[in-house]
C-alpha cells in the first residue's frame, strides 16, 4: 500500500497571501487595462506619504486616482503594499461580485479560472490515491 505524499505545495495558502495574490491579479487584469485605455502612466505613492495626503484635493496622485476610479480612502500604492483592509476595499471596487464576506477559498478562484496551485494539488492527489485502491473484483 502506498502512502500519500505530504506535499507542502498542496497546503492551502494563508488568507493574507491569497488576498495579496488576488489583489495583484486584479491590478494586472483590470486596473492596468483601464489605465492603458486612458493613456495613464501609473506612478504609485509611498504608503506613509499617501496616507497623509490622500484626503487633500491637491495630492500628487489625486488626478490619477480619479481618472482610473481608484476606491476612495484606499492609498494609491501598489496592492502588494496595501494593508489587508485596504486590499479588500481595492478588490471590492475593481472585482465585480467580490466581497470580503465570501469564503476566502471560493471567492479567490473564479469558476473556469482555477489557479495553478489548485490544479497541481488535484492532479497529484488523484495520481497518488488511485494507486492505493485494489482493482474491482467481480464474483
Amino acid at each position: 500500500m502506498r502512502r500519500r505524499k505530504n506535499n507542502s505545495r498542496c497546503k492551502p495558502l494563508p488568507p493574507s497571501k491569497r488576498l495579496r495574490l488576488e489583489a495583484q491579479r486584479v491590478l494586472k487584469e483590470r486596473v492596468q487595462d483601464i489605465a492603458d485605455k486612458k493613456g495613464i502612466k501609473m506612478r504609485f505613492c509611498n504608503l506613509k506619504e499617501c496616507e497623509s495626503h490622500i484626503h487633500t484635493l491637491e495630492s500628487p496622485c489625486a488626478n490619477t486616482r480619479m481618472e482610473i476610479g481608484w476606491p476612495p480612502g484606499v492609498p494609491f500604492v501598489h496592492p502588494h503594499d496595501l494593508p489587508n483592509k485596504a486590499k479588500i476595499g481595492f478588490l471590492e471596487a475593481y472585482e465585480p461580485g467580490w466581497t470580503a464576506t465570501h469564503d476566502m477559498e471560493l471567492s479567490l478562484i473564479e469558476p473556469g479560472h482555477a489557479s495553478q496551485h489548485s490544479a497541481n494539488c488535484n492532479l497529484e492527489s488523484i495520481a497518488i490515491t488511485s494507486d492505493i485502491w485494489p482493482p474491482l473484483v467481480s464474483l
